[in-house]
């Protein structure tokens, strides 16, 4: 078992590197202990940034750096299965922000090289880990909802402008639904207690064409579990707006209404000029236009809120204290699964079964 304070090897320095970085600060028995960066100015800017002893642009000399007890992984999708691999090559524990790679085959690759190795891995799905969906969670396990029927989730914004990345299939492994959908068909499952045995969906770029390189901008997904019981997904990177992230359980005997973006913080303001950037930098298409423009509900504390917090905080308690992990790399195996399974349907045009 490793020592605390635990010592974080952090690699990457985009949107959510840095706010996985924020959450290590707000941790007592963790520091970051190198930061790399394909980017040498950006390693340098996050390690100042963040406290970081030491960056690099080398994710070999930070996987087996002997002050480095554990690695991050919150780079671009295409690149996380070779930074898992180079993380287990060198005994280090990791966690890897979703998805867990980009497809069921590179999802394999980590997982048996990690059970060859005896590497723990954990796959950092933030909505196992939000407030309001694990406090929804007991509810439904006590038998507060009765038998679960039906399930929607909506997650829906303007498009991922902070990161280009995001639009190429190849480097993404998919469009909104891996980016966004992924989340609904891991909760979908978590909550209803029960595996989808089918899968249908309708997939469209119904506005950024001249952005999406392959990628689906929009997504209806429907699910019939095993139960059958059903659900419903909705996911757009083409809604003008802000943020919409909802969920909705049905019972026999009761109903959950979860409202991500917008209910838990008991905030709402109005901003005439508007100011500093939403939780999700969405890059406006005129950038000298504010964020936080008329009527919005600022987040108080968003990593918190939106489960990211506590994702760093399990991982933390996995590595230094032997805990065993809550959200494992084989149900980040089963979401790309389940995603997989969205891309086909969209593409042959009909239910596929799971």
């Amino acid at each position: 078992m490793t020592k605390i304070p635990v010592r974080i090897g952090l690699v990457g320095t985009g949107f959510m590197g840095k706010a996985h970085a924020a959450c290590y600060a707000q941790e007592g028995h963790a520091r970051i202990a190198m930061i790399a960066s394909r980017s040498e100015a950006h390693a340098r800017e996050a390690a100042e940034r963040f406290g970081a002893d030491a960056w690099t642009t080398d994710v070999s000399e930070l996987v087996h750096h002997p002050d480095v007890d554990a690695v991050d992984i919150t780079v671009p999708n295409h690149l996380h299965r070779d930074v898992a691999l180079a993380a287990i090559e060198a005994g280090k524990p990791f966690l890897v922000e979703k998805p867990l790679a980009r497809t069921v085959a590179e999802a394999d690759e980590v997982i048996a090289a990690a059970r060859a190795a005896g590497v723990v891995g954990v796959y950092g799905e933030n909505m196992r880990f939000s407030p309001a969906l694990r406090r929804a969670k007991e509810i439904i396990d006590q038998g507060g909802l009765g038998q679960p029927i039906l399930f929607r989730a909506t997650e829906i914004h303007n498009g991922p402008f902070h990161a280009d990345w995001f639009w190429d299939a190849e480097r993404a492994g998919g469009g909104a639904v891996i980016d966004m959908g992924i989340h609904g068909l891991y909760v979908a499952e978590w909550l209803m207690g029960a595996r989808a045995t089918r899968v249908y969906a309708e997939l469209g770029t119904l506005k950024w064409t001249e952005h999406c390189r392959g990628s689906e901008d929009s997504a209806f997904v429907t699910l019939r579990f095993e139960n059958g019981a059903m659900a419903e997904l909705l996911n757009s990177w083409a809604v003008a707006g802000g943020r919409d992230v909802r969920a909705e359980i049905y019972g026999t005997a009761g109903t959950i209404h979860v409202d991500k973006a917008r209910g838990e913080s008991g905030l709402l303001a109005y901003s005439h000029e508007g100011y500093g950037p939403p939780i999700e930098v969405e890059a406006s298409l005129r950038p000298h236009v504010a964020s936080n423009r008329g009527w919005h509900f600022p987040t108080a504390d968003a990593w918190h809120q939106h489960g990211h917090a506590y994702v760093v905080k399990h991982f933390l308690d996995v590595v230094g204290r032997g805990t065993t992990p809550e959200c494992t790399l084989t149900e980040g195996r089963r979401a790309l699964e389940l995603v997989e399974a969205v891309y086909r349907s969209g593409r042959e045009g009909r239910p596929v079964a799971v």
